[in-house]
């Protein structure tokens, strides 16, 4: 379950930030966050170059409301690290984690790049990203290596599928043992996962809007909430993906409707026959040949997934606003006088 505290992270858009179109247009694309890129996309000789635009970029990307997110080199963490850490980043990724050390490490540096920048304590997160199989046989110690790191996940991708020698794009889930693995070490921890359930993309397309879609909503149904993607099209499948529907969303409040009527007998729970309740023209959940079946048992955990549901919603809607409303004050301040 996603804390309700935490910024939303539905939809994202990873870019290498020595691209100036990609960075100018990032503010208006819809994300919850844009990943800039130090690291895959930028070339050796561009790395310099791409240092020295992070701290202009993060302003330019934040405008339209979208977390300004920065992915750094493993092997140029502390150049990268001085070069990301500014106010208004919230967040570092970085790529093909292993060891403890290396998280202990980072937090050492953004504490006191922080202290020494204006930024206040602690709001830069951590992303380590599960990468190797090493990093999935020290998972645990790296996602409890320190607070900075509140949602954890990988073990897929181009990287992982290189270092397991095995093929990326597959009919089958080849990288299922390994985000089992790092899921559940971020839920024993305490952290939100960061995962997906299988969808077959044996294309390799990162474009399609409808898989997008499919994956987000996969995800939504399995406790997932954090998506992301490479291309402008996923973005807006991202977000109506990872929101409940209106169908669900009457549903979990018939839930909590009769849970509240349970609440004043001395039962802990009911079976209810939804075709009953149909028959008598009486609201009701979802269509009773869906996939809830015809009977629905009323107890106190269905209750309470309901009403995370609800609250999910209600968080998903403020945060669309909250774009919505920051993108409209850059275009009217962009209209000629």
């Amino acid at each position: 379950m996603a804390n309700p505290s935490r910024r939303l992270k539905r939809s994202g858009l990873t870019m290498p930030i020595v691209t100036e179109r990609f960075i100018n247009n990032a503010w208006h694309r819809g994300c919850d966050f844009i990943n800039m890129d130090l690291e895959d996309s930028v070339p050796p000789k561009l790395k310099d170059v791409a240092r020295n635009l992070v701290r202009q970029s993060i302003p330019v990307v934040n405008k339209g409301g979208a977390d300004a997110v920065c992915r750094i080199n493993h092997d140029l963490m502390e150049a990268d690290l001085n070069a990301a850490i500014w106010p208004g980043l919230v967040m570092v990724n970085y790529p093909k984690t292993e060891y403890r050390h290396e998280i202990q490490r980072m937090d050492e540096i953004i504490t006191r790049l922080e202290a020494e920048r204006g930024i206040r304590p602690g709001v830069v997160e951590i992303g380590a990203n599960i990468e190797t199989a090493v990093g999935v046989a020290n998972a645990y110690e790296i996602v409890t290596a320190s607070p900075r790191i509140r949602d954890f996940g990988g073990a897929s991708g181009y990287d992982m599928s290189r270092d397991l020698g095995v093929e990326m794009f597959v009919g089958f889930d080849q990288f299922v043992y390994g985000k089992g693995e790092v899921e559940l070490a971020a839920r024993a921890a305490g952290r939100e996962p960061r995962a997906a359930p299988f969808t077959s993309n044996i294309t390799g397309s990162v474009s399609d809007p409808d898989r997008a879609f499919a994956e987000a909503d996969a995800s939504r149904k399995c406790g997932f909430r954090i998506g992301g993607g490479l291309h402008p099209n996923v973005v807006e499948p991202q977000n109506r993906g990872f929101a409940p529907t209106e169908a669900e969303i009457a549903d979990a409040q018939w839930v909590l409707d009769e849970y509240r009527k349970l609440s004043h007998s001395s039962e802990t729970w009911v079976q209810i026959d939804v075709m009953t309740i149909a028959k008598d023209q009486t609201p009701r959940p979802l269509d009773a040949d869906s996939h809830l079946g015809r009977f629905r048992v009323i107890d106190r955990y269905e209750a309470a997934r309901a009403e995370e549901l609800l609250q999910w919603r209600q968080r998903c809607d403020e945060r669309d606003r909250e774009k919505a409303d920051a993108v409209a004050r850059v275009r009217a301040a962009e209209e000629p006088v």
